[in-house]
């Protein structure tokens, strides 16, 4: 068994760039980084703290759907009008009946975000099935929900017991939620890190069903976020993003040909709501390579 990860001391000079590049383009940011196979070192800030995680709980559901039916991936499935819900590219786009496998559907899921995807192999694998994979990869923080939900719980958490003392930009945010029932996620960077962490070292599912989860997350179409960052020969990324609103997320395997690949989560929120901002996506790769290119140097 690998060596638990030990904090990296609050001297590090990529959690100082970090804070540079987040107060460059506008954002909030957390962050947790560390090797995929749980030695050395871990580069964090505020990597324990709640935050809405919107698609980031994919692969969960993606691990739950192959623990459940890996036998069974190459069963039909039709997905109709009735199932189809807003947001991300795929079947959600569609109009007519598909007819498609299990493992197809998840591959929609994982690569486009397909939240219709996801609402159907949800159906099918409840939301115990989900939990009882964030238990196995040690996620104590991370929780379905409602964009409604995870959004309250969000805002409660950094308000506290005492509240606001007036209106805030949170206000806004849970009056955009309020009637929002796509479904997402609560999560942390740590419980990113420690999901990422699990699911290289094959403890999360078969090796076939490992090799075909993060197949289908080094094939994710948005390429803009972490994966701008290391777009070079000899480095693959497997990544899973997350988008509500101004929260914008990656969580990824940055994978160097002969290295251990390092884990890293990056979760933002721009002070401007409902904006598409190339810049806040740039800025969650020049945060992750400022942070996989330290530990790269110590490790």
């Amino acid at each position: 068994m690998a060596e638990p990860s030990t904090p990296r001391s609050p001297d590090s000079l990529a959690l100082g760039d970090v804070l540079r590049i987040a107060d460059r383009v506008g954002i909030d940011v957390a962050v947790a980084a560390a090797r995929a196979d749980g030695r050395g070192p871990v580069l964090d800030h505020r990597a324990q703290e709640p935050w809405p995680g919107a698609s980031l709980y994919k692969t969960l559901a993606a691990l739950a759907l192959v623990r459940e039916a890996e036998s069974a991936l190459s069963s039909q499935v039709t997905v109709t009008d009735a199932d189809r819900v807003p947001g991300g590219a795929g079947l959600s786009l569609l109009g007519d009946p598909v007819t498609l496998s299990w493992r197809d559907l998840m591959r929609s899921m994982l690569v486009g975000s397909d939240n219709t995807a996801a609402q159907v192999i949800l159906r099918r694998v409840g939301v115990r099935a989900v939990d009882e994979v964030a238990g196995a990869a040690g996620m104590t923080g991370t929780r379905l929900g409602t964009a409604a939900q995870t959004i309250a719980t969000t805002v409660a958490a950094r308000r506290g017991e005492d509240g606001p003392a007036g209106t805030d930009r949170d206000d806004a945010l849970l009056a955009r939620a309020a009637s929002d029932a796509v479904l997402g996620s609560t999560t942390t960077a740590a419980d990113q890190l420690r999901l990422l962490q699990a699911l290289w070292q094959g403890r999360l599912a078969t090796p076939g069903g490992t090799d075909l989860v993060l197949g289908a997350m080094r094939n994710l179409v948005q390429r803009g976020r972490i994966a701008s960052a290391f777009d070079h020969p000899g480095v693959h990324v497997a990544g899973r993003t997350g988008t509500w609103g101004p929260f914008r997320h990656e969580s990824a395997l940055i994978m160097h040909e002969g290295e251990v690949p390092i884990a890293v989560c990056v979760l933002t929120e721009s002070l401007e709501i409902g904006r598409l901002l190339p810049a806040v996506d740039d800025g969650i790769g020049e945060i992750a390579a400022a942070v996989v290119g330290e530990l790269r140097s110590i490790l």
